[in-house]
């Protein structure tokens, strides 16, 4: 099952994979930059230029909207396996594009993606 995590959690996680434009110098995970947000839209996010609506606006539109969810996740099962965890920073809880990627997952293909 894929599931979605975050960096501060890996030494828990067996199969970890960086969906984020940057993984921690110390991360074993393995990346997957497709579903990589960009660094302009986080930029302006942290800086608070961008509300969390417009920034699900702005990730669907320049990163998911030019993806299949079900070649995707065909992609992350045959790349990384059944039991791959996707991860960004943010805490669980927090907002974070992992749980944008996990909706749009289960949107699209109707498998369950959990935090």
């Amino acid at each position: 099952m894929i599931t979605t995590s975050y960096f501060a959690r890996e030494k828990n996680i067996a199969n970890p994979v960086c969906i984020a434009q940057v993984k921690p110098s110390w991360s074993n995970s393995r990346e997957y930059k497709k579903l990589a947000p960009p660094w302009d839209l986080v930029d302006r996010y942290k800086k608070g230029l961008v509300t969390q609506q417009k920034y699900i606006e702005e990730y669907t539109f320049l990163v998911l909207s030019r993806l299949n969810p079900v070649e995707v996740l065909k992609e992350i099962k045959s790349l990384f396996g059944e039991d791959a965890t996707l991860l960004c920073y943010e805490k669980a809880g927090d907002f974070c594009h992992r749980r944008i990627v996990a909706a749009w997952i289960e949107k699209g293909t109707g498998v369950v993606v959990p935090e």
